[in-house]
């Protein structure tokens, strides 16, 4: 048991590192902000890990990439927001789990909660631009860029997603720590 409390800190803080990551080495500028793969890695760990765990990973991950990247007046707003985006993965993954369907990471149900995340994203930032930058820079920002985001991260989450579905990546290994 303790075995597997260490596997889990270790893997929660691996998926942290790589949301983190994620986010600040591929920025492809778009409108205010920048197009980057952190949240694929955010809706990746809410699919797997458990819920306390996925939080965790996708707040403090993008939170420090905001930081380190010189994006630091957006981390608070990142820390509540990602949280937020992982959360409908969370749930779904709570009621296919329920009905004994949780032995893959995508399935139509986990993209149905795309839907929602991406509303997340782009409320969350117009908020957050809105208190930063004032309201007409958020609204011309959420218009014309802020869709971007979420849909280049949905890409890459479903391309991952497919391929750890191949290599039964959840049943075979994940089970084992979780």
């Amino acid at each position: 048991m303790q075995n597997k409390k260490i596997i889990l800190l270790t893997v929660t803080a691996l998926f942290t590192a790589l949301v983190t990551v994620a986010t600040m080495v591929i920025q492809i500028p778009i409108g205010k902000g920048y197009l980057h793969f952190g949240d694929s890695l955010i809706y990746l760990a809410a699919c797997v890990l458990p819920a306390p765990c996925s939080l965790f990973a996708a707040s403090v991950g993008a939170a420090l990439a905001d930081v380190f990247t010189g994006f630091a007046v957006y981390a608070p707003a990142s820390f509540i927001i990602k949280a937020l985006n992982a959360l409908p993965f969370i749930l779904m993954r709570i009621y296919l789990k329920r009905k004994g369907n949780d032995d893959k990471i995508l399935s139509l149900q986990i993209c149905l909660m795309l839907v929602p995340t991406t509303l997340v994203t782009l409320l969350g930032y117009y908020i957050a631009d809105s208190i930063i930058a004032g309201q007409q820079v958020a609204l011309v920002s959420a218009i014309t860029s802020g869709w971007v985001q979420p849909a280049g991260s949905l890409i890459v989450f479903v391309i991952l997603a497919i391929a750890l579905d191949r290599v039964q990546f959840k049943n075979k290994i994940f089970k084992q720590i979780v």
